[in-house]
């Protein structure tokens, strides 16, 4: 008997009252969802207007392999001294120090690397270069040199 007596006085949270508190959670917890998943779409969609492509590489007459790299996105893109690789090699190039190379849309830029490439007599050489822009866009490229 007892424990019904203490049942009786045990007051609930009225229904109303604990709908209202879940609908508030939902919305709380959504807003999180929403605010997280737009911060993360708008610093990827920033990234798709940066796209870069080498266009093609040619042995210099120094000896010296040279780039041709068009800005094929839509915003400009920049290069830094630690850009080129070849034959997974960092290499140095005309850009020294701090300096940087702005490439607007659509544009073409050359540059020369440090890497020197000797090919003798019948041998060929198999190059791979890669070109990055200080925003994280790259592209790669293969080419046989006889």
């Amino acid at each position: 008997m007892n424990y019904r007596k203490f049942r009786k006085n045990v007051k609930a949270i009225s229904p109303v009252i604990s709908v209202l508190l879940m609908i508030a959670v939902a919305v709380v917890a959504s807003l999180v969802v929403y605010a997280w998943v737009m911060g993360y779409v708008g610093n990827q969609t920033a990234k798709t207007g940066n796209a870069i492509q080498i266009q093609s590489m040619s042995n210099s007459t120094t000896g010296y392999l040279t780039l041709y790299v068009q800005n094929v996105g839509d915003g400009g893109v920049t290069l830094n001294a630690q850009s080129v690789y070849v034959n997974g090699v960092q290499v140095t190039t005309g850009i020294t120090g701090t300096n940087t190379v702005y490439i607007p849309a659509q544009s073409t830029a050359t540059i020369v690397s440090g890497y020197s490439l000797v090919v003798q007599g019948p041998n060929s050489a198999t190059v791979t270069a890669k070109v990055t822009t200080t925003g994280g866009t790259f592209s790669q490229v293969t080419q046989s040199f006889p």
